[in-house]
């Protein structure tokens, strides 16, 4: 009876640290990287699984509209998947109009990123682009691509509109409104969806 108690023991200790590794192999099992492929401009990144679109998008140069702080609730950070999200959850798709869902877009706020995508940016939602990206060819090689740019004024106005391109304004898009703000050839008094709380901050935009 006296060696059964220590041999008890040993089994117990060996179930625990038998679980503890099962467990550790778990945790290690979902650890890994996924690449993120931008149509728009070849750009490849690679992100830690379980990233959030949008910040990591953020963290590589890009500046999405995000009017409501990444919250969900706006839908100026949407972007376009490709491929590699078949079914996007309920928060992915958040405000999106089901034109837009059924086309594929959804919130990048509310997006994880868990394995290999391919996505397109809305560039009128995009107040900046990185200077310098990497593409990758065929072949797998990598090659800086040109950057894209927007000028600082154009990006502030173009920021302050909701994203819409309904074309209300008389431009085909956001983007195209703020240039012909910036260049003194539009008012700001068109954007109809705005209302005048967007009058009110172009006013004041413009006015600097």
């Amino acid at each position: 009876m006296e060696y059964l108690i220590p041999l008890i023991s040993m089994a117990v200790f060996a179930a625990a640290v038998g679980g503890v590794v099962g467990w550790l192999d778990q945790i290690l099992s979902l650890e890994g990287e996924a690449k993120v492929r931008i149509k728009n401009n070849g750009h490849v990144m690679v992100f830690p699984l379980g990233a959030n679109l949008m910040n990591t998008l953020t963290q590589n140069g890009y500046s999405l509209m995000a009017q409501c702080g990444g919250k969900g609730t706006c839908a100026t950070c949407r972007i376009k998947a490709i491929s590699g999200i078949e079914s996007p959850t309920q928060a992915m798709l958040g405000p999106i109009s089901a034109k837009l869902q059924k086309d594929g877009w959804i919130l990048s706020c509310q997006t994880s990123v868990n394995q290999d995508i391919e996505i397109e940016l809305m560039k009128a939602l995009v107040t900046a682009w990185p200077e310098t990206i990497t593409t990758e060819s065929a072949n797998g090689a990598q090659a800086p691509a040109p950057a894209q740019t927007v000028p600082p004024k154009v990006a502030a106005l173009r920021n302050l509109l909701p994203g819409f391109d309904c074309g209300a304004c008389g431009h085909p898009t956001c983007l195209a409104y703020a240039e012909a703000i910036a260049a003194g050839k539009a008012g700001v008094d068109a954007c109809l969806p705005g209302g005048q709380p967007v009058l009110n901050r172009l006013k004041l935009a413009a006015a600097n």
